[in-house]
């Protein structure tokens, strides 16, 4: 099979970060790869992925990942490959090898498909920071006609609504087919960190490495003890960059009980929080 990905890239720094570097290096190995960014590189930031990516584009443009697959999509050339997956780096990973996940996502034998579907009565959707595509999908001209006509909202909310869930509504008024090989409810995606691990879950959302108060981090340790060591490494190296040495050390460090203690301490905050908007 032949496979191209269009990569949508960030980094609050403009670095290409370790963990991001690997997950580049293990998408090259199983296909091609057409990459755009949300945010302007450093010097010679580029030159870290250029070898693995048949193209790229780099600039702050505003629009989220969907801006940058919109860019992804105008430089690439479809002709010949069986699959185009839509990718972004708001996790971390792969943990262990990607290609036995990509075969059964592609053996679903549905038109679209995901690492994860959100069935949310409020906006069923594949989540779309790991998509893939059949030619029935990527070389139709209402998906060329819905992804290059992304343009900047003005909430990450509106983003998902617009976009996300928008695909899967595009995707159904066409008589498309999709499915996911995780159906995860809510954010279950960020919460259940410890339950993906352990059910071989090959991703980590980035978020994990601060959500509730940085109370997952036993979870995430707990994640990376399995996964690849080179990869493990990179995120620890990219923990210390964009959060520092102390605040990784702690995190990954942190007992149950205390990250315990640091949720309920987060509960209390957010509730505070809440009644103060009241007075």
């Amino acid at each position: 099979m032949k496979r191209l990905f269009l990569f949508a890239f960030y980094d609050p720094q403009g670095v290409v970060g370790e963990a991001a570097l690997r997950y580049l290096e293990a998408l090259r190995a199983l296909g091609d790869i057409v990459l755009a960014t949300d945010c302007d590189l450093q010097t010679g930031e580029a030159e870290k992925f250029a070898p693995l990516v048949v193209s790229y584009e780099a600039a702050r443009h505003g629009e989220y990942d969907f801006g940058s697959y919109k860019r992804a999509f105008r430089q690439a050339d479809l002709a010949g490959y069986d699959f185009v997956y839509l990718v972004n780096d708001s996790v971390v990973g792969p943990l262990c090898s990607l290609e036995p996940y990509l075969q059964r996502m592609e053996a679903l034998g549905t038109d679209a498909f995901g690492l994860v579907l959100n069935p949310s009565r409020h906006g069923r959707h594949l989540q779309s920071w790991f998509i893939g595509l059949k030619p029935s999908v990527f070389r139709a001209p209402w998906f060329a006609e819905f992804l290059t006509g992304v343009e900047a909202l003005g909430r990450k909310e509106d983003v998902c609504n617009q976009y996300e869930n928008g695909l899967v509504r595009l995707l159904e008024a066409h008589q498309a087919s999709y499915a996911g090989l995780w159906e995860l409810r809510g954010k279950a995606i960020y919460n259940a960190v410890g339950r993906l691990s352990r059910q071989g879950f090959p991703f980590l959302k980035k978020s994990a490495f601060t959500r509730h108060g940085g109370s997952l981090g036993p979870a995430v340790a707990q994640a990376l003890s399995t996964a690849d060591p080179a990869m493990a490494d990179a995120v620890t190296a990219d923990l210390d960059r964009l959060y520092g040495e102390e605040y990784r050390r702690a995190f990954l460090g942190a007992s149950p009980l205390r990250a315990w203690g640091r949720y309920l301490h987060y509960l209390f905050r957010k509730r505070f929080s809440f009644l103060a908007s009241f007075a």
